[in-house]
């Protein structure tokens, strides 16, 4: 009797596996021959899950802000107005989100070079913008945020600042620790005229 293969956790342990191949060793390092090795599977395995290696890192980018979606949502169901709950949600401020952001850089990269790519890298961007307006958006309902501050402006300072201070951490993470990143948004969000509690 054929064994009984569930494919969509297949795919889902391969790009877990690849995931970990990018976040520890670098995007040079995520080959089929790797990922297959490291999963314990065939190439030929690994190639019927995924068209070619752009659609796996694709698929690893996916994974990575699944990660940050799960977080996002736990911070939000708490409190729609927790700003900066929400910006340390995608903060590399431990291993598990160092590790997203080494894959997002990774993705980035090859959306340099890709217009399908880019494209999608400026949809979830904006989209992360549009999250940060929301909480604003409440923050002021709830009368934590002055009526005189522009939150568009405010919201596009905050997601610039984001990758800023994930680059720093990722690159120098002796240097920027957790507590140096929270200090640097708790500024941002000060000079804001945010009140926190």
């Amino acid at each position: 009797m054929p064994k009984v293969v569930d494919h969509d956790a297949r795919r889902r342990e391969v790009t877990a596996v690849a995931a970990e191949l990018i976040a520890t060793e670098g995007r040079s390092a995520l080959t089929v021959r790797n990922v297959a090795t490291r999963a314990g599977y065939s190439t030929k395995v690994v190639s019927h899950y995924f068209a070619d290696i752009g659609d796996l890192l694709h698929e690893t980018y996916d994974y990575a802000a699944g990660r940050a979606r799960a977080r996002i949502k736990t911070v939000l169901d708490r409190d729609p107005a927790d700003i900066r709950g929400l910006i340390e949600a995608v903060l590399p401020l431990d291993a598990v989100r160092r590790d997203d952001w080494r894959i997002w850089f990774a993705f980035w990269s090859e959306a340099l070079a890709s217009p399908a790519l880019a494209k999608d890298q400026r949809r979830r961007a904006r989209a992360e913008t549009k999250r940060i307006v929301t909480c604003l958006q409440r923050m002021r309902d709830d009368g934590a945020l002055p009526t005189g501050v522009d939150i568009e402006r405010a919201a596009d300072r905050l997601s610039a600042l984001v990758p800023g201070i994930a680059a720093e951490a990722v690159f120098d993470p002796s240097r920027w620790t957790a507590t140096r990143q929270r200090r640097v948004l708790t500024d941002a969000l000060v000079s804001l005229g945010i009140r926190l509690d």
